[in-house]
């Protein structure tokens, strides 16, 4: 199963592969699709990530440290997702979309 839980570290990996000028956006609701702006980041190191039912990503334990979260909030709604981005996100990893198999 694909890891839902990214972690800061993930993140950060996955946006080397790009320019660092380049603008990021957030893409939401993939059966009608829009893109946002990227809003603030906070973080609430007191409280744990939530799973939810199926999540592969276990809460710490006793023996482990723990990290709390941290949160990027939308930054408001630009307009629709270009076509061509929608489907290169439009994949479902989790098997959780409408329709999928």
């Amino acid at each position: 199963m694909v890891q839902r839980h990214l972690t800061v570290a993930d993140l950060i990996t996955s946006l080397k592969a790009f320019d660092p000028g380049t603008p990021v956006r957030l893409a939401l609701s993939p059966e009608w699709p829009f893109e946002h702006y990227v809003g603030p980041v906070t973080g609430t190191p007191h409280i744990q990530p939530s799973t939810g039912p199926g999540d592969d990503q276990p809460l710490p334990g006793p023996s482990e440290e723990p990290s709390g979260v941290v949160w990027i909030r939308d930054g408001g709604q630009i307009g629709y997702l270009p076509p061509e981005a929608w489907v290169e996100l439009h994949h479902d990893p989790y098997g959780d979309l409408p329709g999928a198999a």
